[in-house]
Protein backbone atom coordinates (compact mmCIF):
# COMPACT_ATOMS: atom_id res chain seq x y z
CA UNK A 1 0.00 0.00 0.00
CA UNK A 2 1.31 3.42 -0.90
CA UNK A 3 0.54 6.04 1.42
CA UNK A 4 1.05 9.50 1.12
CA UNK A 5 3.11 11.82 4.17
CA UNK A 6 0.74 14.12 5.76
CA UNK A 7 0.57 17.53 3.84
CA UNK A 8 -0.33 20.67 5.51
CA UNK A 9 -1.58 22.89 3.22
CA UNK A 10 -1.98 25.56 6.33
CA UNK A 11 2.31 25.48 7.22
CA UNK A 12 3.98 27.86 8.49
CA UNK A 13 5.57 30.02 5.17
CA UNK A 14 6.14 32.61 3.38
CA UNK A 15 2.96 34.93 2.17
CA UNK A 16 2.30 35.31 -1.38
CA UNK A 17 2.34 38.69 -2.29
CA UNK A 18 -0.03 39.33 -5.92
CA UNK A 19 -0.07 42.76 -7.40
CA UNK A 20 0.15 44.01 -11.10
CA UNK A 21 2.58 46.78 -12.16
CA UNK A 22 3.57 48.26 -15.20
CA UNK A 23 6.47 47.53 -17.46
CA UNK A 24 9.14 50.57 -18.26
CA UNK A 25 12.40 50.93 -20.04
CA UNK A 26 15.51 51.34 -17.35
CA UNK A 27 16.84 55.28 -17.96
CA UNK A 28 20.26 53.70 -16.54
CA UNK A 29 20.58 51.09 -18.60
CA UNK A 30 19.65 51.08 -22.28
CA UNK A 31 17.18 48.07 -23.32
CA UNK A 32 16.78 47.10 -19.94
CA UNK A 33 13.00 46.61 -18.52
CA UNK A 34 12.41 47.57 -14.82
CA UNK A 35 9.36 47.70 -12.79
CA UNK A 36 8.22 49.38 -9.65
CA UNK A 37 6.86 48.01 -6.35
CA UNK A 38 4.01 49.11 -5.00
CA UNK A 39 4.73 51.03 -1.59
CA UNK A 40 3.10 48.32 -0.14
CA UNK A 41 4.26 45.47 -1.61
CA UNK A 42 8.10 47.35 -1.03
CA UNK A 43 6.73 47.84 2.70
CA UNK A 44 6.23 43.67 3.47
CA UNK A 45 9.51 43.07 1.53
CA UNK A 46 11.62 45.86 3.63
CA UNK A 47 15.09 43.85 4.54
CA UNK A 48 15.33 41.84 1.74
CA UNK A 49 17.67 42.24 -1.05
CA UNK A 50 16.64 39.25 -3.41
CA UNK A 51 13.02 37.81 -4.48
CA UNK A 52 11.19 34.98 -6.06
CA UNK A 53 8.10 34.35 -7.56
CA UNK A 54 6.47 34.26 -11.06
CA UNK A 55 5.73 37.03 -13.48
CA UNK A 56 3.50 36.00 -15.94
CA UNK A 57 3.32 32.67 -14.54
CA UNK A 58 7.06 32.39 -15.62
CA UNK A 59 9.39 31.75 -12.63
CA UNK A 60 11.82 34.36 -11.35
CA UNK A 61 14.79 34.54 -9.01
CA UNK A 62 15.94 38.53 -8.98
CA UNK A 63 17.58 41.10 -6.55
CA UNK A 64 15.26 44.15 -5.64
CA UNK A 65 16.95 47.52 -6.14
CA UNK A 66 16.14 50.53 -3.14
CA UNK A 67 14.72 53.52 -5.63
CA UNK A 68 16.95 55.68 -3.24
CA UNK A 69 13.55 56.50 -1.11
CA UNK A 70 11.09 53.14 0.56
CA UNK A 71 10.71 52.00 -2.79
CA UNK A 72 12.06 49.07 -4.57
CA UNK A 73 12.19 48.10 -8.03
CA UNK A 74 13.03 44.90 -10.13
CA UNK A 75 15.24 44.88 -13.34
CA UNK A 76 13.85 42.05 -15.89
CA UNK A 77 17.27 39.65 -17.39
CA UNK A 78 16.46 38.85 -20.90
CA UNK A 79 15.81 35.37 -19.66
CA UNK A 80 12.72 37.16 -17.44
CA UNK A 81 11.65 39.16 -20.51
CA UNK A 82 11.52 36.63 -22.64
CA UNK A 83 9.96 33.23 -20.12
CA UNK A 84 7.38 35.88 -19.49
CA UNK A 85 6.87 37.56 -23.28
CA UNK A 86 6.70 40.71 -22.50
CA UNK A 87 7.83 44.34 -23.44
CA UNK A 88 8.04 47.44 -22.40
CA UNK A 89 5.02 49.20 -21.48
CA UNK A 90 2.74 45.91 -21.06
CA UNK A 91 1.60 45.77 -17.21
CA UNK A 92 2.03 42.02 -15.89
CA UNK A 93 1.12 39.71 -13.20
CA UNK A 94 3.37 38.89 -10.33
CA UNK A 95 3.56 37.01 -7.33
CA UNK A 96 6.28 37.19 -5.03
CA UNK A 97 7.17 35.25 -1.91
CA UNK A 98 7.20 37.62 0.88
CA UNK A 99 10.06 36.87 3.95
CA UNK A 100 9.31 33.88 6.01
CA UNK A 101 9.31 32.99 8.88
CA UNK A 102 12.23 30.87 11.12
CA UNK A 103 11.68 27.51 10.55
CA UNK A 104 10.24 25.18 12.87
CA UNK A 105 12.04 22.15 13.51
CA UNK A 106 9.86 18.89 12.49
CA UNK A 107 9.14 16.64 15.52
CA UNK A 108 10.54 13.94 13.48
CA UNK A 109 14.03 15.85 13.14
CA UNK A 110 14.08 16.72 16.70
CA UNK A 111 13.93 13.36 17.92
CA UNK A 112 16.63 12.56 15.72
CA UNK A 113 18.87 15.44 16.73
CA UNK A 114 17.97 14.10 20.46
CA UNK A 115 20.75 10.71 19.39
CA UNK A 116 23.41 13.39 17.58
CA UNK A 117 24.90 16.34 19.10
CA UNK A 118 27.20 17.25 16.36
CA UNK A 119 24.27 17.51 13.84
CA UNK A 120 22.44 19.41 16.49
CA UNK A 121 25.25 21.96 16.75
CA UNK A 122 26.03 22.47 13.20
CA UNK A 123 21.80 22.88 12.83
CA UNK A 124 22.30 25.61 15.39
CA UNK A 125 25.09 27.65 13.19
CA UNK A 126 23.49 26.78 9.75
CA UNK A 127 21.57 30.46 8.69
CA UNK A 128 17.68 30.06 8.00
CA UNK A 129 17.85 29.34 4.46
CA UNK A 130 19.73 26.48 5.51
CA UNK A 131 17.68 25.08 7.94
CA UNK A 132 14.66 25.88 5.78
CA UNK A 133 16.45 23.77 2.89
CA UNK A 134 16.50 20.87 5.08
CA UNK A 135 13.41 21.44 6.15
CA UNK A 136 11.90 21.90 2.49
CA UNK A 137 13.64 18.26 1.19
CA UNK A 138 12.32 16.43 4.36
CA UNK A 139 8.78 17.46 3.94
CA UNK A 140 9.12 17.41 0.23
CA UNK A 141 8.73 13.55 0.72
CA UNK A 142 5.67 12.00 -0.72
CA UNK A 143 5.84 8.63 1.51
CA UNK A 144 6.16 7.80 4.84
CA UNK A 145 8.84 6.11 3.82
CA UNK A 146 11.12 8.53 2.09
CA UNK A 147 10.40 11.08 4.85
CA UNK A 148 11.84 8.64 7.46
CA UNK A 149 14.97 7.97 5.07
CA UNK A 150 15.31 11.82 4.66
CA UNK A 151 15.16 12.52 8.55
CA UNK A 152 18.23 9.82 9.09
CA UNK A 153 20.14 10.92 6.36
CA UNK A 154 19.77 14.74 7.31
CA UNK A 155 20.95 13.72 10.99
CA UNK A 156 23.95 11.77 9.00
CA UNK A 157 25.21 14.62 6.99
CA UNK A 158 24.87 17.00 9.16
CA UNK A 159 27.25 15.16 11.63
CA UNK A 160 29.73 14.60 8.51
CA UNK A 161 29.53 18.63 8.41
CA UNK A 162 27.41 18.97 5.20
CA UNK A 163 25.58 22.14 5.63
CA UNK A 164 23.08 22.00 2.60
CA UNK A 165 21.54 18.85 1.59
CA UNK A 166 21.71 17.39 -2.00
CA UNK A 167 18.70 17.87 -3.90
CA UNK A 168 16.23 20.69 -2.81
CA UNK A 169 14.29 21.93 -5.40
CA UNK A 170 13.67 25.77 -4.26
CA UNK A 171 12.08 26.37 -7.57
CA UNK A 172 9.27 23.90 -7.35
CA UNK A 173 8.88 24.65 -3.72
CA UNK A 174 8.02 28.17 -4.89
CA UNK A 175 5.91 27.39 -7.34
CA UNK A 176 3.89 25.42 -5.26
CA UNK A 177 3.33 28.19 -3.00
CA UNK A 178 2.45 30.61 -5.55
CA UNK A 179 0.39 28.47 -7.04
CA UNK A 180 -1.95 27.30 -4.33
Amino acid sequence: MNKKAPRNKARAGPAVLRFEARLVRSPEAAGSLTLNLPKVISAKLAGMTNVEGTINDHPFRAALESDGGTGQWLRLNKAMREGADVNAGDTVKLAILGPEPEPRIPADLQVAFAASRGAKALWTDLTSLGRRDWIRWIESAKTPETRTRRVTRTVEQLSEGKRRPCCVNVYEFMLSRVRE
